[in-house]
């Protein structure tokens, strides 16, 4: 592989980190705070509180306005969403984990002159701390692109095109690395550029998406595909 031929652009949650659950166990610790108790093992109120946080995520509502709509639905007044936002801060050395070789694959990449830069849905401030939890020493310098300031949502092209424009590579140059079918992959293929789907918890690839230009388990397993595929 040669330095500046191609660029990569991942996606953090489960493709270079995982946080085994950080937001929704912010608002359960929220909702203590706020004298209302929520029971962990009750499967309705968890999968209420999941849509809520995927709405958000998805853009459909704003952080502030998802706090307030749990406090609401809690039946609690003053919701505090900067609160809710230490709460994940607070969480972040103990939840967040890399995947395995992270760090590693980022680093040498890096190293060899590829451009590199993370493209994720999220919240910048969480995001950019998962980020350098996960990666340590090798997040250093590392573009971070994050929805909420790009005020593009995953598959939206202008996400893509911003990850374009910070790599410094042209589109049909890169590759995009990420475990959502539709969000990474065909938002990635439809924006022009190649993808690879990081299948390392052995799901089902959706029939009505487009195919990624490469699958790979591992990531140690992707830097294989990468040399072998531009190898000089």
């Amino acid at each position: 592989m040669t330095g500046g031929s191609i660029g990569i652009g991942f996606d953090f949650d489960h493709t270079l980190g995982v946080d085994h659950g950080l937001e929704l166990r912010a608002l359960y610790e929220y909702a203590d705070e706020l004298g209302r108790p929520i029971d962990p093992h009750d499967a309705a109120i968890r999968g209420a509180v999941q849509t809520l946080l995927a709405d958000f995520r998805a853009g459909l509502m704003t952080l502030d306005t998802m706090v307030a709509v749990f406090a609401e639905r809690l039946g609690a007044a003053g919701a505090d969403p900067q609160r809710w936002r230490e709460l994940c801060y607070a969480l972040v050395d103990e939840l967040v984990r890399p995947i395995d070789g992270a760090p590693e694959l980022v680093a040498q990449l890096r190293a060899r002159g590829v451009p590199v830069a993370v493209l994720t849905n999220g919240w910048t401030p969480l995001q950019q701390k998962k980020i350098a939890r996960a990666l340590g020493d090798a997040a250093h310098g590392l573009p971070v692109l994050v929805s909420d300031v790009l005020a593009a949502v995953k598959p939206e092209r202008a996400a893509f095109d911003a990850l374009v424009d910070a790599l410094g590579v042209p589109r049909e140059h890169i590759w995009y690395v990420g475990d959502n079918p539709r969000g990474d992959v065909g938002g990635a293929l439809a924006a022009g550029l190649r993808a690879v789907w990081f299948d390392w918890e052995g799901l089902s690839y959706p029939q009505d998406v487009p195919p990624p230009t490469l699958r790979s388990a591992s990531l140690r397993e992707l830097e294989a595909l990468v040399e072998n595929t531009y190898a000089p």
